[in-house]
């Protein structure tokens, strides 16, 4: 009797421990921090942020991304897609496509960031950004350039259909591995959000 009760508890503590295994893995749950990309195309260990210069939300959690970026595995690769829902947008993501095809993204991106939300300036035009990129050591020549590039032309006329065919509604928002989809309301906070996201890295 003794021994059946010993194998009792044994077997109790098993499922116990096993359960707690099974919910440790499963500690973010689809279709509440994070939701799946209806039709997406499987890429691993990728990480895509949409956002756009012009959002507050993007501004205030800009330090968490650039903190993640620094700590993520070197084989993740990371990559931005800029909103272009109205006329507004649509110069701030081609400013975004000129800043990578640049190259200067570890410097532009928080200047803009700052340009915009700390110094509460504006910008809405070609020359508008030209100003900007002038004042961080960018010559009229290499920034007209960069502008003019088909390249970036492309980039920023496209992006309004990655924001579709990945079902973002809002800002910021991030796709991994090229099926799930997750925000900082969808995770709860600015520091849950890069935990789903290290969680959704290794489904």
């Amino acid at each position: 009797m003794k021994a059946m009760k010993q194998c009792c508890v044994v077997l109790l503590l098993a499922l116990v421990s096993s359960s707690g295994w099974a919910f440790s893995l499963e500690r973010y749950v689809e279709g509440v921090h994070y939701q799946k990309v209806e039709g997406g195309q499987p890429q691993p260990k990728t990480v895509v942020e949409f956002f756009s210069f012009g959002c507050p939300h993007c501004y205030e959690l800009e330090p968490k991304v650039e903190a993640w970026v620094k700590s993520k595995p070197e084989a993740v690769s990371f990559s931005r897609v800029p909103a272009t829902w109205n006329q507004k947008f649509a110069v701030l993501g081609k400013l975004y496509y000129v800043i990578e095809a640049l190259g200067i993204e570890e410097k532009a991106v928080p200047a803009v960031f700052e340009y915009l939300h700390k110094q509460n300036k504006t910008i809405t035009s070609r020359e508008d950004a030209q100003t900007l990129l002038t004042g961080l050591g960018v010559t009229p020549e290499v920034f007209n350039k960069a502008w003019n590039d088909p390249q970036v032309e492309t980039n920023a006329n496209t992006a309004g259909r990655i924001f579709a065919a990945n079902q973002i509604r809002g800002v910021p928002a991030v796709v991994v591995n090229g099926q799930y989809q997750t925000s900082v309301s969808m995770a709860g906070s600015p520091e849950d959000l890069f935990e789903v996201v290290n969680f959704l890295l290794s489904k």
